[in-house]
């Protein structure tokens, strides 16, 4: 037990879990990384570091406002940050986010601006640059989807960690691609240590912009931001392989995580599970351990409709 002065003490060294019980039978080990563990969720570590860095560069000061787009995690750490660091903070983000994540941000005491949902993040981030092109020196633009020090804070922490939680056997990392922070930096750090091991990402199917298609409507909030950013273009020479995930295969498994092993995450969490137990599937999976990501707690999407539905409730008078 300890004592912090921080909260920004409190991100990293979230733990892994063994998910055997969801895949009775795989041939394959699938482990989750409990990021969910991290005060608010994945999205801290990469925050923290950004904050941390403008600070020591002089890029920010305390009292300067922090912007972003953001369909809700980085927009929440930001907030929470900003809350503890003493920053005012203004979110940019599609009203198609849950009504959850935007109470969190207004919370923390964050200012938050709805976009149509139509354009995706995309819009929230043109509006979110316009902002602070006529703000300069009082508003600052985060820029996690174009930012190398997203990337770079996960090649400093989250890689590490999930490479000494495995003693360094680990044979695929399966990563959704949002900002696609995390598929940069872990791409780059597990092809350092072994390039043998598979990059695996994942989209929405149904705006499977990254792998060439049209940007649409999906439900899997976190991921498909409706454009390429740059962070995948500077990782994307490390991607094996891309796979596709529907809005009802991620809530089925986002359910059946909860149920079964009692792990409240979010929808993208399910994805990946999707993706890690279709490669469990293969031959050449036998015996070899796939990694996944939890990225965040299941809720701030009680909201989404036909995730988490309050269908088994009797009333007694």
């Amino acid at each position: 037990m300890r004592i912090v002065d921080d909260i920004a003490e409190l991100v990293g060294q979230t733990p892994m879990i063994r998910c055997d019980r969801l895949f009775p039978g795989a041939r394959a080990t699938i482990l989750g990384k409990l990021e969910l563990s991290n005060p608010m969720s994945i999205k801290d570590r990469p925050v923290k570091h950004i904050i941390e860095k403008a600070l020591a560069e002089g890029r920010i000061t305390p009292g300067t406002e922090l912007v972003e787009a953001s369909s809700g995690n980085t927009a929440i750490a930001i907030a929470m940050f900003g809350a503890a660091r003493g920053f005012p903070v203004k979110i940019f983000m599609s009203d198609l986010c849950s009504p959850e994540r935007i109470q969190i941000l207004n919370a923390f005491g964050a200012a938050v601006v709805l976009t149509p949902g139509v354009e995706h993040t995309k819009g929230a981030r043109e509006r979110a640059i316009a902002y602070c092109e006529a703000r300069p020196g009082k508003a600052h633009f985060i820029n996690q989807h174009s930012n190398p020090d997203n990337a770079e804070a996960h090649e400093a922490t989250t890689g590490p960690e999930i490479w000494q939680q495995t003693g360094g056997r680990i044979d695929a990392m399966v990563i959704g691609l949002g900002t696609s922070g995390t598929f940069e930096g872990l791409s780059r750090y597990f092809k350092a240590q072994n390039p043998a091991i598979q990059i695996v990402a994942f989209e929405p199917a149904s705006s499977p912009v990254y792998g060439g298609g049209a940007m649409g409507k999906h439900k899997l909030i976190g991921i498909g931001p409706g454009f390429v950013t740059d962070n995948f273009l500077r990782g994307r020479d490390r991607l094996d392989e891309l796979m596709v995930v529907t809005d009802s295969d991620a809530f089925a498994m986002t359910k059946a995580l909860a149920t079964t092993m009692g792990v409240l995450a979010g929808v993208t969490s399910g994805a990946a599970l999707w993706v890690a137990g279709q490669l469990a599937q293969r031959d050449a999976y036998a015996g070899k351990t796939i990694c996944c990501i939890l990225c965040d707690s299941g809720e701030r999407y009680l909201s989404v409709e036909g995730l988490f539905p309050a269908d088994n409730v009797d009333r007694q008078d």
